[in-house]
């Protein structure tokens, strides 16, 4: 159950930087516990690209200010032709002479990666031809076939759980389906509508 939470000026400070994440309160600090992804960059090759640059900007600025404005501003692998050494920065062997004659050797390699693993949402997914439950997301959305249906009160809860448990142990044999196969996994996917309902909200 979601409830609207007040921030303090220090969250909303927070929340001027950071687009979409999750938030933990703890011993009277807040802390950003997680960045929510935006499905826009999940397969975007310029993103990462351009995130690497913004990070490594920040890096040598830190740490290294006078190779800073020395490295090309795009990544090497972007240039068509090849990358030719900046002024006043050569290579030799495996190190780097600055612009002040000191040799400097690549210590780490930094890496931006995302991991493919995710928390597994708890969802059930199943397409319904059952007209009780048609009837039921006509009752709470208008009337409007093609419309979205939500249903989070109580009533409108107990309802599918009506509607579910009168079709949970009726033999299915009345609905078009590709397989039978296809059969016990809708039969199934009802059961744990059923169960989840049942448990969660314990409605009679």
């Amino acid at each position: 159950v979601r409830y609207p939470v007040l921030l303090t000026p220090a969250e909303k400070q927070m929340a001027r930087e950071v687009c979409g994440f999750d938030l933990l309160r703890s011993e009277g600090r807040s802390y950003v516990c997680d960045v929510n992804g935006w499905s826009f960059v999940k397969n975007s090759y310029k993103y990462y690209d351009d995130a690497a640059c913004v990070l490594r900007k920040m890096f040598l600025e830190a740490k290294a200010p006078h190779l800073s404005s020395t490295i090309p501003p795009v990544l090497p692998w972007k240039i068509n032709e090849p990358v030719q050494p900046s002024e006043g920065l050569t290579r030799q062997g495996s190190g780097i002479i600055g612009t002040f004659g000191q040799a400097e050797e690549l210590r780490c390699v930094i890496a931006i990666i995302r991991h493919g693993d995710r928390t597994p949402k708890q969802k059930v997914k199943l397409k319904v031809t059952e007209e009780k439950l048609l009837n039921l997301m006509l009752k709470y959305n208008g009337g409007r076939p093609r419309s979205e249906t939500k249903l989070k009160s109580a009533v409108q809860l107990q309802d599918l759980l009506d509607a579910t448990r009168i079709l949970v142990p009726r033999a299915r044999s009345d609905r078009e389906s590709d397989s039978e196969a296809e059969d016990i996994e809708h039969a199934e996917k009802l059961r744990q509508v059923k169960a989840v309902l049942e448990e969660r909200f314990a409605l009679p």
